[in-house]
């Protein structure tokens, strides 16, 4: 026993190495549960990315297998990041417009009351975030028009116009609505159909990115990879909810203080 370990008192101690077996049994669980969402299950070997080697434990059937041991241990760090991101009162969003992922996004976001884009990375929501406010002020100013019968006395054409206009903006922006500034950290699904969502994060260089890395995916530049198959829809789904009820505790334990 070390000379700090005996000038502890036998509580923190104890406490400390429950802590230690809970994140054990915490990993062995989300092992279990990342196999069983068919997480391990990369490309065939002719998709693969060299970048994503350190990642990939085997090969079956022409298959790459993801090494889990490494998402469980990326996992598990980016939750205690969010958590304390939450904790700062950090824009958080969730991206993912590819099909498997879209209406996932939007539940898990929803749950977890942060922003989300589900159907279309919006060009310049990084970079020239002006443009995208000035949408998302509009899109507000017409449905409160309409909410506080502002479109009382106007043509059914008019009506019908602007209603119109409402749904397309909802359609995009729906997920921003309440969002006043840039977020702080993005969580991107697909990375190869969401690739702009990307490089618009890597190239303003102060947001944090998580992103799912397949086996044909890049994980450099990204803050928290997770080595996990992005196309299964058990898999995308098991980690959207994994992070979602994250935050939504650390949301709770937060309004609770």
């Amino acid at each position: 026993m070390s000379v700090e370990s005996k000038s502890k008192d036998p509580a923190i101690l104890a406490a400390e190495q429950d802590k230690i077996e809970a994140r054990r049994k915490e990993a062995k669980e989300l092992l279990r549960s990342l196999v069983a969402a068919g997480s391990h299950l990369g490309h065939p070997t002719h998709k693969r990315n060299p970048k994503m080697d350190p990642y990939i434990h085997s090969v079956k059937n022409g298959m790459h297998i993801i090494d889990l041991t490494q998402t469980v241990a990326n996992m598990m760090s980016a939750g205690d990041y969010l958590r304390r991101q939450v904790k700062l009162g950090r824009n958080i969003l969730f991206v993912g417009t590819s099909k498997q992922s879209s209406e996932l996004v939007k539940q898990e976001a929803e749950k977890a009351g942060v922003y989300f884009i589900n159907q279309r990375w919006l060009g310049g929501l990084i970079t020239n975030f002006e443009i995208i406010r000035s949408r998302l002020n509009k899109l507000r100013e017409l449905e409160h028009m309409r909410d506080s019968g502002g479109f009382k006395g106007l043509g059914k054409k008019e009506i019908a116009a602007l209603n119109r206009q409402i749904t397309k903006l909802n359609k995009s922006l729906g997920g921003l609505k309440k969002m006043k500034g840039r977020p702080d950290v993005v969580f991107v699904v697909d990375q190869n159909k969401d690739a702009l969502a990307i490089t618009e994060c890597k190239k303003q260089g102060s947001i944090s990115l998580l992103s799912f890395v397949d086996t044909d995916g890049n994980p450099e530049g990204i803050d928290f990879p997770i080595p996990a198959n992005d196309d299964s829809i058990g898999s995308v789904s098991f980690i959207l909810n994994y992070f979602s009820d994250i935050i939504l505790n650390a949301k709770q334990k937060s309004v609770k203080r």
